[in-house]
C-alpha cells in the first residue's frame, strides 16, 4: 500500500503538506491541494497507520450494499444474503444508495477502508468502472442482480433476465395478445434491459414489431405505476396486456385499471414480476414470473466467500425464473410452470 511519503514524492510535496490535505489542520494551496487529492483517489489511499496490518486479518464481517429498497424482491434478497452470512458466522453491515451512484461510491470507500473482508453491491447503473481500482487490487467484490460485464475479475450473481422478459410476453402471446405494453422501473441497468431484450425476442418469434412506444417507466412506486398505466393506455389505447417489471408498480396499475373500469384480465390482462404477499388474495390474483430473490442472495454470499478464497474467481451465475399461474393474465390453472 502507498504511504503518504509516497504520496509526497509523486505530488512533488511534503509529507506534512499531504498530512495537512489529509486532516484538514493548514490551508494548502488549491493546486497543491487538487494534486495529492487526484493521487489519493488514484491509489484508493487509507488515511489510517494501521491498515496495512488490518488488511491482512479477517474481520468476519461484509458489506451489502443495494440501490433501493422498494420491494419484495430487494427485501427478500437481502434476507438470502444475511441469512446465508448467519450460517458462516459472518455480520453483514447494510447501506441503501437509493439510486445515487455518487453515495455508492463514497459508501463502497468507505466500507473498504474500515477493513470489510468484501462487498456485496447491487449497483445503481450499469457503468461502474470505478469498481477496477478495487479489483485490480484484489479487493472481494461481487455483484449482485444489476452488474456490469465490462467490469473485470468481479463474479456476479443475477437472474436470468432475459428469459423472464421472453417468458413472460411469450405467455401473453399464447393467450392471443399482440399489443403488449411494458412498463420498468430504472433505464439502462442490465435488469431491465435484460428484460426488454427478452421482450422484444418473444415479439420478433411471432413476427411483431418492437413499438418503443409500449414502453413506460413506472420508477418502481405504487403511484409510478398507475401514472405508468394511465399515460400508457391513454397514449396506446390498443393495448390489451401489460408486463410489469416490479410488485408496487403492478399494484399501481391494478389500482389504475380498477379506476378506469376496466376489467382484468378481459380488457387488459398482466403479468406482474416477483410473487408479493396479497398477489393471490388481489382479485384477480394475479400471474407472476419470478427470480427466487433469497436464493440468488445467497448465491451472492457464497460467490464472495470464494472470491475471498480465490482472487481470480469470477463466475457468472445465472438464476432461471419460474411462473407462478394464476388469473390475470387469463390463465384459469394455478400453479407453477
Amino acid at each position: 500500500m502507498v504511504t503518504m511519503k509516497d504520496i509526497a514524492k509523486e505530488a512533488n510535496v511534503s509529507v506534512a503538506t499531504v498530512s495537512h490535505v489529509i486532516n484538514g489542520t493548514k490551508h494548502i494551496t488549491e493546486e497543491k491541494y487538487n494534486k495529492v487529492m487526484e493521487i489519493i483517489r488514484k491509489y484508493n489511499y487509507i488515511p489510517n497507520s494501521t491498515a496495512k496490518n488490518l488488511r491482512k486479518q479477517i474481520t468476519k464481517t461484509a458489506g451489502l450494499i443495494v440501490s433501493s429498497f422498494p420491494d419484495s424482491f430487494v427485501n427478500k434478497m437481502v434476507f438470502g444474503v444475511e441469512e446465508r452470512a448467519r450460517e458462516m458466522g459472518y455480520h453483514i453491515l447494510l447501506v441503501n444508495t437509493n439510486e445515487d451512484v455518487d453515495y455508492e461510491e463514497k459508501t463502497i470507500n468507505l466500507l473498504h477502508s474500515k477493513m470489510v473482508d468484501g462487498i456485496i453491491l447491487s449497483p445503481t447503473i450499469s457503468n461502474i468502472d470505478y469498481l477496477s481500482k478495487f479489483s485490480n487490487e484484489h479487493f472481494p467484490i461481487v455483484l449482485v442482480n444489476r452488474y456490469d460485464p465490462k467490469v473485470q475479475n468481479v463474479p456476479y450473481v443475477t437472474g436470468d433476465n432475459f428469459q423472464t422478459g421472453y417468458l413472460a410476453t411469450k405467455h401473453l402471446l399464447q393467450h392471443g395478445h399482440k399489443e403488449i405494453g411494458l412498463i420498468y422501473s430504472v433505464p439502462n441497468v442490465s435488469t431491465t434491459v435484460g428484460r426488454i431484450e427478452g421482450y422484444k425476442a418473444a415479439l420478433s418469434e411471432y413476427q411483431l414489431p418492437f413499438r418503443e412506444s409500449y414502453l413506460e417507466r413506472g420508477f418502481g412506486t405504487v403511484k409510478g405505476g398507475a401514472d405508468a398505466a394511465q399515460s400508457l393506455l391513454s397514449r396506446e389505447n390498443q393495448i390489451t396486456a401489460i408486463f410489469i417489471l416490479s410488485d408496487l408498480m403492478t399494484i399501481g396499475v391494478i389500482s389504475k385499471l380498477k379506476e378506469l373500469s376496466l376489467k382484468i384480465p378481459k380488457d387488459v390482462a398482466i403479468i406482474g414480476f416477483g410473487d408479493f404477499e396479497s398477489a393471490e388474495i388481489i382479485e384477480p390474483p394475479v400471474t407472476n414470473i419470478v427470480l427466487p430473490p433469497d436464493l440468488i442472495g445467497k448465491a451472492a454470499f457464497d460467490a464472495l466467500l470464494n472470491k475471498m478464497k480465490n482472487p481470480a474467481y469470477a463466475e457468472h451465475i445465472e438464476i432461471p425464473p419460474y411462473f407462478i399461474k394464476r388469473r390475470s393474465c387469463g390463465c384459469s390453472l394455478y400453479g407453477r410452470a
